[in-house]
């Protein structure tokens, strides 16, 4: 393995954080590149950079500004750039830096922990280290993700794949059920399935414009009796994700409980409704679908909700762009697609 120069981008989260008696939070000491260099010693010449030192679940989209700019600055400087991030929110922070450094030429890999570094049964070091070997081991270009499984796997998940992991097991997951690959002694293996693109691909895009996140995207889930009329929109966000149920339906009862009703309400404000997620546009639907669609709904297909709440938040905050046609391009391979 090569001695490679790798900037570590430490944002916080349970990777960066000590435990305290019975409370866990943020810490200001380096604690896993201290941890890495004690078991490994120095085969990695690491600059570390901190735009922020917060517990993820306090990430907004204002600090995805700015971590993005804190990205741009330091494209140049490295063989591949390390992001240490909570595990709370990592999918939605995944998702951004995929979408916007899409054109990367050096990878960009985002690690996290699920208990602080040095508590037993932790797989922060075993991320980081992973994340290290795919730096200074492989000739590849892209956003990546990668945790360790409860089977002992380091596996790779395409940045804009990954979805929020299982309340239960901790376990992250990628959109559609197929990771991008995993690291088996110390190399990148990639599993060969339709919906993960060749290498190749992933080099050759532009970056997008860092702008300014300051219009709100406001994200529902639905559930048994929810009720429209406890959302006031007279905030007035930009745009609402209304996510669906797997076989894409949502209520249609008349009154409060009632999905259309509520996107001509939003409509009426001004307020794009889009619906995630579908598997196709066309074909048979279910009438509670269609009459959803027919009420105004905008629907998204074959994307994780987090990577569309992401794509969304970039579509409604881009200057001259039509965010209808923003949402229908596949911008760092979150829509899958087996054709």
């Amino acid at each position: 393995m090569k001695k490679g120069k790798i900037t570590v981008v430490m944002t916080g989260g349970t990777i960066g954080s000590a435990v305290k008696g019975n409370t866990i939070d943020v810490s200001n000491e380096p604690i896993v590149i201290n941890e890495y260099k004690k078991i490994f010693g120095n085969d990695a010449d690491f600059n570390i950079v901190r735009p922020f030192n917060i517990l993820s679940e306090n990430i907004t989209p204002k600090v995805w500004e700015h971590l993005g700019r804190t990205l741009a600055h330091i494209q140049d400087e490295s063989d591949g750039i390390i992001i240490t991030h909570g595990t709370d929110t990592l999918a939605y922070t995944s998702a951004y830096v995929s979408m916007v450094f899409r054109g990367t030429d050096k990878p960009i890999v985002m690690v996290s922990g699920n208990f602080p570094i040095g508590t037993e049964g932790s797989n922060g070091l075993c991320n980081f280290r992973s994340a290290v070997e795919l730096i200074e081991n492989e000739n590849i270009t892209g956003v990546f993700a990668i945790y360790r499984d409860n089977k002992g796997r380091n596996i790779v998940h395409l940045g804009s794949r990954l979805v929020e992991a299982d309340t239960y097991t901790d376990q992250f997951y990628s959109y559609g059920g197929c990771p991008y690959g995993e690291m088996e002694n110390g190399h990148f293996v990639r599993y060969a399935n339709a919906v993960n693109p060749k290498a190749f691909l992933l080099k050759g895009m532009e970056n997008i414009e860092i702008s300014a996140l300051e219009n709100r995207i406001v994200m529902i889930r639905p559930y048994p009796g929810i009720d429209y009329g406890a959302f006031d929109m007279s905030s007035k966000p930009k745009a609402v994700l209304h996510c669906m149920y797997h076989s894409g339906t949502a209520s249609v009862e008349e009154g409060r409980h009632s999905l259309p009703e509520f996107i001509k309400r939003c409509n009426s404000q001004g307020i794009d409704v889009y619906l995630s997620c579908y598997k196709s546009e066309e074909g048979t639907r279910y009438a509670t679908a269609e009459k959803i669609i027919q009420a105004g709904g905008i629907p998204l297909c074959n994307i994780s909700t987090e990577a569309a709440y992401v794509k969304l938040t970039l579509a409604y905050n881009r200057r001259n762009v039509d965010p209808r046609e923003f949402m229908k391009q596949n911008i760092y391979f979150e829509v899958l697609d087996t054709r």
